[in-house]
């Protein structure tokens, strides 16, 4: 009768591998979680400014500076909202992602999804700045951030 040579894991070997990696998994899972946070909080700092990027390249659109006087604009968890129409209109040639983003509707396609603290001033989930006439020449418009996402986060 020939020997068999079993050369597998035994059941204890695989509980034991098993066992360490929950053990890895459990004392990680609180960083990755972190690293995933601030990963949706950069994402929304990229938008506001991509945002801020559109709002300076519709301020070169002569029909827009012609009818502007104080527009504002508001980044939240449902989108982004534009008080002017045809500021929105111009913002979407850069950023399409934002088309229909009037005063009574949110565009859906950027949306804030980090969890900034509500008691933080300058967060909270909501961001803002306002796009006016530049009052020195009247010739550009004028940015004004009112609430911005903060890159200081750990």
């Amino acid at each position: 009768m020939k020997k068999m040579n079993n050369k597998g894991f035994s059941l204890v070997e695989l509980i034991v591998v098993v066992l360490i990696m929950a053990i890895i998994a459990v004392a990680l899972a609180p960083q990755v979680m972190k690293w995933v946070e601030n990963s949706r909080k950069s994402n929304d700092i990229e938008n506001y400014n991509a945002l801020i990027e559109a709002a300076n390249v519709a301020g070169t659109n002569e029909d827009v500076l012609k009818n502007l006087t104080t527009a504002t604009v508001t980044f939240d968890e449902n989108g982004v909202l534009i008080s002017n129409s045809q500021l929105s209109a111009a913002m979407a040639k850069t950023l399409p992602d934002i088309a229909g983003a009037s005063d009574t509707n949110h565009a859906d396609k950027i949306k804030v999804q980090g969890d900034w603290p509500d008691d933080d001033p300058y967060n909270g989930g909501t961001f803002s700045f306002t796009v006016s006439k530049d009052a020195s020449d009247g010739n550009g418009i004028k940015i004004t951030k009112v609430k911005w996402p903060d890159k200081n986060f750990s």
